[in-house]
């Protein structure tokens, strides 16, 4: 899925960023939380997920409100009012009357607000993660050290810590989180959202919503804490409240399928069909060849530099051909495409370009069903393409009989290099060698 254009609305002089993207037939208004950019949450394979599902039966609207993401910033305090006023510029600016809001964190309380002051504007409110105020139910502790993390030099690792816990040990998506939010939300502006969070107080204004509402909890929420964000559920008349396990106050920490699961059943009035990520796809595994011995030759800084000099090759390679870098493994490439004679001509590709940098690659191809997860796969094809590829020399091109007889035509030509016992598969597989 593609990053949509971003487009801009006026909302008292201040210019509101906001995208559209999807084409169901429901219109859904979304914030993501406190802070958001919605240019560079597409870096966010989970953000990217999240939106896949919901797109499938609406049309989503997501923007960034003042003082965040690529909105304008300011020099005074924020208010819930003018997250209001910014979400009904923006819903006038894309032309839809009666969508349904969908909020996290303080997000929730002013779309709330929306719902109780312009209830012919709202047809829907689903708030993740809401409290009444954040005043009354924040431990101090807990305020305190997001205090400390937002005025910290090191923000906004100390904000990740917090709202999204269950990533501290995970290198990879923390990092990714830590760019996303900075580019979200300086520490002043961020110190400016905490302060209007620890401010506003929607107590008296939730018991006059009318729209049909839901209210998502994470169970080990402990930021608002868990029986704050049931109050808020209590506090509006008819709402339903849904627990789902999970302790992250951040939405693209948990788990974004059940989140988009139970958003679709609330917008559409009846359960999602099964989603499969089960897909037909061409797996390529590439590897070094000696690079041990080319590593301890050169030093670590040298081959350090040369090495991603070649991982950016080879994911340009993999692109120029219309297939999906999925992951590097140490020296090699694991990528994903369409047709297998695509992901032969990369693998071509690719050898070619290493030797110029005096490297020689190995490369395995399988076609066959996949697991696509977040931000790998998984399956008997990707085990498949990994030992027919350990079965190649420097410069070979090892494919499986399914990849030959699939590219007949296409003036690809193979040697055959018979039948092979391969680790952990139970029958032998036929392998053939691109000539």
């Amino acid at each position: 899925m593609q990053m949509p254009r971003t487009r801009y609305a006026t909302s008292g002089g201040i210019k509101i960023a906001y995208q559209v993207h999807g084409a169901g037939e429901h219109d859904l208004i979304f914030s993501g939380g406190s802070t958001s950019n919605i240019e560079t949450v597409w870096n966010l394979p989970e953000a990217v997920r999240f939106f896949e599902r919901l797109c499938r039966f609406s049309r989503v609207i997501f923007f960034d409100r003042r003082d965040t993401g690529v909105s304008d910033p300011l020099k005074d305090d924020l208010t819930l009012e003018s997250h209001v006023a910014d979400a009904l510029a923006v819903m006038d600016a894309v032309g839809v009357e009666r969508p349904v809001l969908f909020g996290a964190s303080d997000c929730a309380r002013a779309f709330a607000t929306l719902a109780a002051v312009h209830p012919e504007r709202v047809g829907g409110l689903i708030a993740l993660a809401a409290s009444p105020g954040l005043a009354g139910d924040a431990p101090p502790e807990i305020a305190e050290k997001i205090a400390r993390a937002i005025s910290d030099p090191d923000y906004p690792e100390g904000v990740v810590d917090i709202f999204a816990p269950e990533w501290a040990g995970d290198p990879e998506r923390r990092d990714r989180l830590i760019r996303y939010l900075r580019t979200s939300a300086t520490p002043r502006q961020a110190e400016r959202v905490f302060r209007m969070s620890t401010s506003s107080d929607v107590s008296d204004v939730l018991p006059l919503v009318q729209a049909p509402t839901l209210v998502i909890g994470p169970r080990d929420i402990q930021m608002p804490p868990a029986e704050a964000v049931r109050e808020f559920a209590e506090l509006v008349p008819g709402a339903e409240f849904r627990g789902i396990p999970g302790a992250a106050g951040m939405l693209y920490a948990l788990d974004v399928d059940q989140l988009a699961d139970l958003i679709e059943e609330f917008v559409t009035g009846r359960a999602p069909a099964p989603v499969t990520n089960r897909v037909l796809a061409s797996v390529l595994f590439t590897d070094l060849v000696g690079s041990t011995e080319r590593a301890s030759e050169l030093g670590d800084s040298a081959w350090s530099a040369l090495l991603d000099r070649h991982h950016g090759s080879t994911r340009a390679a993999v692109e120029r051909h219309g297939g999906e870098t999925v992951k590097t493994l140490g020296d090699g490439v694991l990528a994903t495409f369409a047709g297998p004679a695509q992901a032969v001509r990369c693998a071509e590709q690719v050898i070619a370009e290493a030797g110029s940098q005096g490297l020689e690659v190995r490369s395995g191809i399988h076609t066959g069903e996949v697991e696509v997860g977040l931000d790998d796969i998984s399956g008997l094809a990707v085990h498949l393409a990994a030992r027919i590829m350990a079965l190649a020399g420097a410069g070979e091109i090892l494919v499986s009989r399914t990849v030959r007889d699939l590219v007949v035509g296409s003036q690809l030509t193979f040697t055959d290099r018979g039948e092979h016992e391969l680790k952990g598969i139970e029958e032998p597989w036929h392998v053939y060698a691109m000539e």
